[in-house]
Order: structure tokens, then sequence, then C-alpha cells
């Protein structure tokens, strides 16, 4: 049994029955449903049996039979891999984990999540303590001591629907929340994490804000930076930077290195007019079947990176940046498919930034004007 889908951060769930009860004519009208909705969903066949993908003679299959590992195809709108086991798991993951969300044609033995389809006597193709059964698909007939869990009949392609993408919102990770400190300060002169605005500093008005939604909260920070003077906030916990000199990029991938399993809430203490409504919009907003949530400019003129959701999948890409030096979040953001939440005119200047005294003193004389 291939057990690499229980390292998969997208959710998924498995369609198990024997041949011919409808499965993969209902998984074809669920991802219609899906696309309709601009939900990118994944589809994985589960073959217990040898498949061909090519014919005999031709020149993909002649490599393959010359003993090439891996043999690619492309034309101008699809292309294909054939590959042996060893690099399954590599190639499946890397491809299914940029979708929205994955439907699973087969493994009704295994313990993952699955909903199972009767056959057309009403009866279960696995026994009723199979782990993981989540609802049953029947044709009109149902027999005595099924599973106690929903039940459809597999025409009722809405309520099917609405069930599945439930159950793949339910999966959502728990959302942890950072403010992030660790700047150098060059231009402003001194540490931004100590900017006060109507009597308090702008990191605990924004830690203070976070624990509003998020179940922890947390300052990023690089190793060397004396937090001294912020004094101690109760319930909240320094992260020290382990990747060095990679600024946000590095931050982030320390936080969700740490807590791999979790969503995080991000934003930054130089930016003294993000709000507690900014704050909730994305919140609320925060789509966990994408790689995350971020707010955008009128226009599509560019993201916030600032001020947004990162849903744990997002760290392989995240760390895949990394690798080729790629330290912009923004033009990361930019290659996924995040949520995208609008920024209304009257609200763009909630998204500046603070970088010199003169800036500085501008903010704070409007922050008491308008007591955010």
């Amino acid at each position: 049994m291939d057990v690499y889908w229980e390292q998969f951060k997208t959710p998924f769930l498995c369609f198990a029955g024997f041949s011919g009860v409808g499965k993969t004519t209902l998984l074809e009208k669920l991802i219609k449903r899906f696309t309709d909705e601009e939900i990118r969903a994944g589809y994985y066949k589960h073959d217990s049996h040898r498949f061909e993908i090519d014919r005999d003679g031709k020149d993909t299959a002649r490599a393959t039979q010359a003993g090439a590992g891996i043999v690619t195809i492309n034309d101008p709108r699809h292309f294909a891999i054939v590959a042996d086991n060893a690099f399954k798991k590599r190639s499946v993951i890397h491809a299914l984990e940029q979708c929205d969300c994955i439907l699973i044609e087969g493994y009704k033995k295994s313990p993952f999540d699955k909903i199972v389809f009767l056959d057309h006597e009403g009866k279960m193709p696995i026994p009723n303590e199979t782990p993981g059964i989540k609802a049953m698909i029947h044709q009109g007939v149902k027999s005595k001591d099924l599973p106690d869990v929903p039940d459809f009949h597999r025409d009722e392609i809405e309520q099917i629907y609405k069930f599945v993408r439930d159950h793949f919102v339910s999966r959502k990770s728990e959302l942890f929340g950072a403010v992030f400190v660790g700047g150098q300060s060059k231009r402003m002169g001194q540490p931004k994490f100590s900017l006060s605005y109507n009597g308090i500093s702008e990191t605990e008005r924004l830690v203070r804000v976070l624990k509003k939604s998020c179940s922890r909260v947390f300052l990023s920070s690089r190793s060397n930076l004396d937090m001294g003077p912020l004094g101690e906030m109760e319930g909240v916990e320094r992260i020290n930077d382990e990747h060095i000199g990679l600024g946000p990029v590095g931050g982030l991938a320390t936080l969700m290195g740490r807590f791999p399993q979790n969503a995080w809430m991000v934003t930054a203490c130089d930016m003294p007019f993000i709000s507690e409504k900014n704050i909730q919009t994305i919140v609320q907003a925060r789509d966990p079947l994408r790689y995350g949530t971020c707010y955008i400019q009128k226009g599509g003129l560019g993201v916030e990176p600032m001020c947004a959701i990162y849903e744990p999948k997002f760290v392989l890409p995240l760390y895949e940046a990394m690798s080729r030096r790629e330290l912009s979040p923004t033009r990361i953001i930019s290659e996924l498919p995040f949520k995208q939440v609008k920024i209304s005119d009257s609200d763009r200047h909630h998204f500046m930034n603070v970088n010199t005294p003169e800036e500085y003193e501008i903010a704070r004389a409007k922050r008491e004007q308008e007591k955010i």
C-alpha cells in the first residue's frame, strides 16, 4: 500500500467500491462541480492491475523497454511521465500537492478517509469495521447493519459535493500567529519593534490582535536582536530565525519548519495602520484548500505577503524557492494558487511600511487621530 499519502498536506478522500458501481462517473461530476467553484481538484487512480499508457512500437514504449528509468513526452497542451516505482512518491506528491484537494479512486482496504460505494444489492464491498469510512453511496437499495455514517444516492450530486467539500474544509490546520520583529531598522535608527503609538508598542498591539484569531502567537526575530526594551509579554514566545540573512522568507521557513502541521497568520511590526478589521477579514476569508490567503492591490498590481495566511503545504515551494535564492515572498506567492482578498481604496494606506524617523512621526500623528 502507498503509505506516502499520509504525508500529504493537501486534503484527500478515497472513493472505494467494486468495479461497475459508478465511481468514475461520480468523480467526473464532482470534479466538474469543484471546477465550477474554481477549486482545483486533483484525481488519482489506484489500479490494482497493470496498466498501459502507450502502444508497442511507439517511441516512448521503445525507450521504456530499452531500460530508460524516466520517460517524458509533451505536446503544446499536455505532458506525461512514465517512470518506475522508485520515482513514484516524489512525482505524485509534487504534482498533486499543487491542487486544492485530491479525489482518489480506489484504496478500499486502506485506513485512509473514504466514501464507500454499495453494490446493486446494497452490500458493502469491505467489512463495516474498516477504518476511515465517512459516507456511503448507494443505488437505491441498502442492506441492514451498515455503518452509522451519512449515505447518499449516487445521483444526489449536489449533496455529495457539499459533503465532500465540507469534509475537506474541516481538515484545515490550526492557525498560529506571528509578528515579524527582526528587521535591521538601518534607516529608522532604532529597533522598529519598540516604536509606540498611543502609548503602546506596535508589537504588543499586533500580538493582542492576533490572539483573537490565533491559538498561539510568536515573535519572529533574528537571534542577535536585543528585545529587552519591549519587556515581557505574557503568553508570547520568541522564535529566532534558523535561516540567517534571508529576511522574511527565512523567518517564515523557520516557523513552518518548527510547526509543520500548522497554518500561519503573519504580520510585521513596521505596518502601523494594519487594523484589527484587516486581520479579521483575511481570517474569515481564509481558504484552507489553497496554499494561503493574501491581500491583493487594486488591479492585481501586487500582493501583500506580510498580512497573509500561509497553509502547511506552502512549506514545500517555500523551501524550493530558498534553494534557488528566491527571497521575495511576493514573487513566491504570485506563482501559486492563493486565495486573494481585494484591498479597498479606503484601506490601501493600511498596508504602508514605516522605515524612517520622518515616516514614523507622520504615522504616529495619524494614529493619534484615527485611534486604530
